[in-house]
């Protein structure tokens, strides 16, 4: 009698025991189930605001290939790569083409993107960056990729920047979201979201979301490190874009955008996590390092935005980190 007591004793426990075990696994799945890189967004609810999503994002997208490598490099994969990789922001830096000024070439500061590494590859040009991005979304509709366009040539004519802009994009306009307005997922989704730091003028129709901010590249080192800019007279973009700090500094200022996100339903965050480490020459790599280790330990918590965290570097498992935040 005592023996069969013992069995059933022992039967129960294992049952318990096997019980807890079971339970324990499914919670642990389903925290971290595998969320395709390239198609993270379609777990995002149609009525969510772009702004009110954690995306990553790339700083000076696309600089893979470029002159003067060792200071003007900020990624070290292709547009492709980093749409596949998770990341839903692009920093688009345009200059006209010096032999056409109808075209638009991508550059950084004074340096010429280019197409391959090889020693004469051709220039890189806004076609073939946008082409890259269309041939993404239409394997992959349930996403959408904000394009931020800035004139990177201090000389240029903005009036002729824009035409040139605008030219690329009519020649497939469906595929853009062209309002001065934040969109919702359903409105952006399959498409490019055009955004722009071309000039300040707000009140044009249909030339994209107004992300004009003042620059940040003065070295005091300030408390709250963001600025606020309007979009509209409804909605608005914070950025923390302190690209003079040293990497100290520059990473403190991360993490307070991190833990005072602004971002909502009428406003963009966009956390830059680049920086030239007080204006002095030196490899981007070596900061990117730095910080993106910081971003790697970050104790992100998950259903919290973050807003748009923009980084050198790119690598997919830090995408993940960002997106699966949402």
């Amino acid at each position: 009698m005592q023996k069969k007591k013992k069995h059933v004793r022992n039967f129960l426990l294992s049952f318990c025991m096997l019980g807890s075990f079971l339970f324990e696994t499914t919670i642990t799945s389903q925290s971290q189930h595998p969320i395709p890189a390239d198609d993270w967004m379609a777990e995002i609810d149609g009525k969510t605001k772009l702004s009110n999503i954690s995306l990553p994002g790339t700083h000076d997208s696309c600089t893979q290939f470029i002159g003067l490598s060792y200071v003007f490099r900020c990624q070290n994969s292709s547009i492709k790569a980093q749409l596949e990789n998770g990341y839903r922001y692009l920093d688009i830096r345009l200059a006209l083409d010096e032999d056409d000024t109808d075209k638009l070439i991508l550059k950084h500061n004074f340096s010429k993107c280019r197409r391959s590494g090889l020693l004469f590859s051709s220039t890189l040009y806004l076609d073939h960056v946008v082409d890259d991005v269309y041939s993404f979304l239409d394997h992959h509709p349930s996403e959408t990729v904000i394009m931020c366009m800035k004139n990177e040539e201090p000389k240029d004519d903005v009036s002729q920047v824009k035409k040139a802009l605008f030219e690329v994009i009519e020649k497939k306009k469906e595929s853009w979201y062209l309002s001065n307005r934040i969109p919702t997922m359903d409105e952006a989704r399959g498409k490019i979201v055009l955004a722009t730091r071309i000039d300040d003028k707000k009140d044009e129709q249909d030339k994209g979301i107004q992300f004009f901010w003042d620059d940040q590249g003065d070295r005091e080192v300030l408390s709250v490190p963001h600025k606020e800019h309007a979009i509209t007279e409804k909605e608005s973009v914070f950025v923390q874009d302190r690209y003079n700090y040293d990497v100290s500094d520059k990473i403190e200022a991360i993490r307070h955008g991190l833990s005072n996100c602004k971002a909502s339903d009428k406003s963009f965050y966009l956390n830059f996590a680049s920086t030239s480490g007080k204006g002095k020459i030196g490899h981007p790599v070596k900061y990117a390092k730095a910080i993106n280790d910081f971003l790697y330990n970050y104790n992100w918590k998950e259903k919290n935005c973050y807003g748009v965290v923009i980084v050198d570097y790119a690598t997919r498992k830090l995408a993940e980190k960002i997106y699966r935040t949402n």
